[in-house]
């Protein structure tokens, strides 16, 4: 009588000392029907970002954004001419920057591009900010004014295809949100 509880208790305990051995193994049932798989993926790490895009330490650039109304970048794209020296407030996905000193950058979609130049070079953007998405802040420029601003060093609008619409905004402002 002593052997069969001293069997059963063993049995017990090998199989809690198993369960305890594998975390991600589900819980014996008592039912006998096989445990529910999981309906939900992990959970990204809280502050994890795209593969391959680096978190930016500074996520505020010039002055602060205060337009409360967002333009939609294709608004931006479609008309430029109707929005030229207003100041507006548009968000994207930044598609290059520039590599020299980060005076520029772009940000695109599929409807087009917007070319965003650093208010006097009095603030730059990381570099290495492709990939995140960011708010801007600034004065759409007249197509005609927007010539010869940036040194041709600097690869300045030579970023994207030529045959999309494009936007020139000179940024007095930028966050980036991730």
């Amino acid at each position: 009588m002593h052997t069969s509880r001293l069997f059963v208790s063993l049995a017990g305990l090998t199989l809690l000392l198993a369960a305890c051995s594998k975390p991600d193994a589900p819980a014996p049932t008592v039912s006998g029907e096989p445990p529910a798989k999981p309906t939900e993926a992990p959970a990204q790490p809280q502050g994890a970002t795209a593969e391959g895009i680096k978190p930016l330490t500074q996520k505020k650039f010039g002055q602060p954004v205060t337009e409360a109304k967002t333009t939609a970048l294709t608004d931006l794209t479609k008309e430029p001419t109707k929005f030229a020296d207003q100041t507006v407030r548009t968000e994207g996905v930044v598609s290059s920057v520039c590599k020299s000193m980060g005076c520029w950058m772009e940000i695109a979609d599929t409807s087009g591009k917007a070319h965003i130049k650093m208010a006097g070079h009095s603030f730059f953007v990381p570099r290495d900010a492709s990939g995140h998405r960011a708010v801007i802040q600034g004065k759409v420029l007249a197509p005609e004014a927007d010539k010869g601003v940036c040194g041709a060093d600097d690869g300045c609008g030579q970023g994207g295809s030529a045959k999309m619409a494009q936007v020139n905004i000179e940024a007095t402002g930028i966050e980036f949100l991730d």
